[in-house]
């Protein structure tokens, strides 16, 4: 082999290792490219992720007030319900219940007086339908709701439950003309 034959294959062997580090160079930048749009697609990802976690955490406690709202107002307002829908002349009375005063609406009929009795037993607000002048029966009581406190108030027309709901006002038609 010759200096210029050996030159030569030298200039190759150098140009080929020149060419292979810039490969390797160009492939380490070329899995940086690729790599790039990997990570970001994954941030994206994560974000979404958090964001869908994040709504689902809202809705649950939006949804958890507005039914603790409901349950709160259903006792209350079905006594009162229970009290407009029976609304006449000399229907609202008081009784003595079993731990208190009850809330009594008489109804007059051909087959004789009845009484939707309103009353606390046991921690709940129970009602009871009987007829007038029979003793009180808990056990035959439907509960309208748990509450440790029940009251009411009666002035100028104006009938006030109070329960640990909340306190509601049924303003009575008969008083005002109505039958």
């Amino acid at each position: 082999m010759s200096y210029t034959d050996e030159k030569t294959s030298n200039d190759r062997i150098d140009a080929l290792s020149k060419l292979s580090e810039i490969s390797v160079e160009g492939a380490g930048e070329r899995r940086h490219r690729k790599l790039f749009p990997v990570l970001l697609l994954c941030v994206f990802f994560v974000a979404l992720l958090l964001a869908l976690i994040a709504g689902v955490a809202v809705y649950r406690h939006v949804s958890d007030t507005q039914n603790a709202n409901v349950s709160r107002r259903e006792g209350v307002e079905l006594i009162a319900n229970i009290v407009r829908a029976n609304d006449a002349k000399g229907a609202v009375a008081t009784g003595e219940g079993p731990e208190g005063k009850s809330l009594v609406i008489v109804e007059n009929l051909d087959s004789g007086t009845y009484e939707t009795r309103l009353y606390l037993y046991k921690g709940k607000i129970v009602q009871e339908y009987s007829l007038s002048g029979t003793a009180y029966t808990p056990a035959k009581a439907s509960e309208v709701t748990e509450s440790s406190r029940f009251d009411f108030t009666y002035g100028d027309g104006l009938l006030a439950v109070t329960t640990d709901q909340g306190t509601c006002e049924v303003a009575l038609r008969y008083l005002q003309g109505g039958e």
